[in-house]
């Protein structure tokens, strides 16, 4: 799965429902291709870049993905779930500024 040049895999080592938490896994790669996401940077314990994603279905609906980068262009959803009420206002503010 593909969302600008940059490879999305899906975790095989869960079904959807443990790991898409009231998302769908169309919704996640909406919200990976939309132009406003927003990426923060998780501290881990992993060796791996793990990035926490704020950004929004073609409905409009806020979501928060988080990945794990697996290669230099290859990233594992390690999970998704919808923006809770303070995330998307945050969310909201941060996009009308870009």
């Amino acid at each position: 799965m593909y969302a600008l040049s940059v490879t999305f895999h899906f975790r095989e080592d869960v079904s959807e429902v443990d790991c898409l938490h009231d998302v769908t896994a169309a919704e996640v790669m909406q919200a990976l291709a939309y132009s406003r996401r927003w990426p923060q940077r998780i501290e881990s314990k992993v060796d791996s870049t793990v990035l926490q994603i704020f950004s929004r279905t073609d409905a409009g609906r806020g979501v928060a993905i988080l990945v794990i980068q697996i290669d230099r262009w290859d990233w594992l959803v390690y999970a998704a779930r919808a923006l809770e009420v303070d995330e998307n206002a945050e969310y909201t503010v941060w996009e009308v500024q870009q």
